[in-house]
């Protein structure tokens, strides 16, 4: 796992995080940087998932980030919503990462599902969010909602070149 100096380091060389704030140079060290919440979509369509077929059901916007007004969105108890980062990573052929949730998030009920991200990813992340609390919680889109970890790999690894590239929020069809 590379550690705070060495994220910085690579953000300024690789740009391997873009749209950082200056917040986020300025921390007490850690391990992670944090990612905040720019777009969150409701689902309105079906889905499938088959052995050698997909699709994603489809979105609605709801709410995107604007740093010229303060944006919020009431999320309902168990609704699921896709979310996308403000931030674009860029990761190179030698570096994978994981996205964990803040902890305020899950200590309030609300579960982000989020994962691993691959070597030559390169695109905003998005991940799933469901209020899993018996009551309404509201949320500020560009708040910081995941911290995200870098990993450097040890041997060959194949690069990410998968329908989600680039920050898409699903596939257009099966």
């Amino acid at each position: 796992m590379l550690g705070f100096n060495k994220l910085k380091e690579l953000v300024k060389e690789k740009n391997i995080v873009e749209n950082l704030p200056e917040s986020e140079f300025e921390k007490e060290g850690g391990i992670a940087f944090d990612l905040r919440i720019g777009e969150i979509y409701e689902l309105i369509g079906s889905g499938h998932m088959g052995l050698n077929e997909r699709k994603t059901p489809d979105t609605k916007l709801i709410g995107k980030f604007d740093e010229n007004k303060i944006t919020q969105i009431i999320l309902e108890p168990g609704k699921y919503y896709v979310i996308k980062t403000i931030e674009t990573i860029n990761c190179p052929k030698d570096l994978a990462f994981v996205m964990i949730p803040r902890s305020t998030l899950y200590r309030s009920g609300i579960q982000i599902l989020c994962g691993v991200g691959d070597p030559g990813y390169s695109g905003q992340c998005t991940y799933g969010l469901i209020n899993l609390g018996p009551k309404l919680f509201t949320i500020e889109l560009g708040t910081r909602i995941v911290n995200i970890m870098f990993y450097n790999i040890d041997g060959d690894a194949k690069l990410y070149k998968g329908n989600y590239l680039g920050g898409n929020i699903g596939t257009d069809k099966i």
